[in-house]
């Protein structure tokens, strides 16, 4: 009985402090009897940890030998260190960037539903480094986040941000456009996806605030205004110093606008939600015919790498097909619900392909986008 007690909190010690592999922020806290079940940091600081701590003073084995106590005191100082390092990053909101290619940063952003937690830095955020200026693609889900990921960004270079690309509206993605807005930052974003982010933005961020713990300060909409905005809808090249990177607007897909970048010096998409690596990619918003196109037609450039909205960074056009099989899925299960009548309910119990059972999240991303599908599939495509 006490060696299971002692193997499961050491497990769930290890799980909760360990260092993450190379990822952005804050770490998830599971409760350690109930996997599903978030815990907040001072409760896990306060209750789990001493928890694990009685149970280090009360290994039997160490008890063989004289040195036993100093054995225990150096099991005590790593457990105070991670401990420490772990309170740092959860309270701090620090955020990890690793330079994923020459020049190029990343924060990568777990692939998990927005929570209390996580405070919805889910989606990956990129970084271009020229030998003049810097291009910074998304700015993440809120004001104290982009302050984040600047002050984390200055460990790697000073010199300017010149240029900020929004991939599309979704708060994940487009949050802390405030903080770049002050410095005066080139911004570049579709015109109809800033029209949905002035728009909806507010009712989206309260439901933030309200249901998911957010920030009262997250965002202020009123900071945002069309003179201080480049609306793109076609592409535009810059030069951020001996690197030249591509800004183009595939149109509809993921939303009304989808934004991407190329950058020529490592042949490198970036790509924003248009691919989901290794999750079902969220779809309320899109126009899936639409979407399956671009994925077809429109990522034309020779790449050796491409850095998706949600995922990890890939390098074989193989694993396009994460987005495209969910995407031929859900035209498939759409057009069948229509055809045959069937409700939402039923729309579930359809057999999922082998090919997308590897996928994270199919069931709530489902749940979520589904009957807003149905509507505009009956509308603009079956009628």
């Amino acid at each position: 009985m006490q060696t299971t007690l002692i193997k499961n909190h050491l497990f769930f010690f290890a799980k909760t402090i360990g260092i993450k592999k190379i990822s952005g922020g804050m770490g998830k806290i599971m409760d350690s009897k109930n996997e599903n079940k978030l815990r907040i940091f001072t409760e896990f600081l306060f209750f789990d940890n001493f928890n694990v701590l009685s149970i280090i003073l009360k290994i039997r084995f160490l008890n063989f030998f004289m040195i036993n106590y100093f054995l225990k005191l150096i099991i005590i100082s790593f457990f105070l260190f991670f401990l420490f390092l772990k309170y740092n990053i959860a309270e701090n909101n620090q955020i990890l960037l690793n330079e994923v290619l020459p020049g190029i940063l990343l924060y990568y952003g777990e692939n998990e539903e927005p929570n209390e937690i996580n405070k919805g830095a889910i989606a990956n955020k990129v970084a271009i480094i020229g030998n003049k200026s810097i291009l910074v693609y998304d700015t993440g889900p809120s004001k104290q986040f982009a302050k984040s990921f600047i002050k984390e960004l200055r460990k790697y270079s000073k010199k300017p941000i010149k240029y900020l690309v929004i991939s599309h509206r979704h708060f994940d993605h487009a949050y802390g456009i405030e903080v770049y807005i002050k410095k005066k930052v080139t911004i570049f974003i579709d015109k109809t996806e800033y029209f949905y982010l002035k728009k909806e933005g507010p009712l989206i961020n309260n439901l933030l605030i309200k249901n998911l713990g957010f920030n009262e300060n997250n965002i202020n909409f009123d900071d945002i205004s069309d003179e201080k905005i480049n609306f793109l809808d076609d592409s535009i090249e810059v030069n951020l110093g001996n690197r030249r990177v591509l800004i183009k607007n595939l149109g509809i897909a993921h939303t009304k606008g989808d934004l991407i970048a190329y950058d020529y010096n490592t042949n490198t998409y970036i790509t924003g939600d248009v691919i989901f690596i290794g999750r079902a990619a969220a779809f309320s918003d899109a126009n899936i015919p639409m979407w399956i196109n671009v994925i077809n037609n429109k990522l034309n450039l020779s790449w050796d790498y491409l850095i998706p909205g949600h995922g990890s960074i890939i390098n074989n056009m193989l694993e396009l097909n994460d987005t495209k099989n969910w995407l031929y899925f859900l035209d498939n299960a759409v057009k069948q619900a229509i055809s045959e009548g069937d409700m939402i309910s039923e729309i579930f119990q359809y057999p999922l392909p082998k090919e997308i059972h590897h996928l994270k999240m199919k069931s709530i991303t489902l749940r979520q986008g589904i009957k807003k599908q149905l509507n505009l599939y009956r509308k603009k495509y079956i009628e």
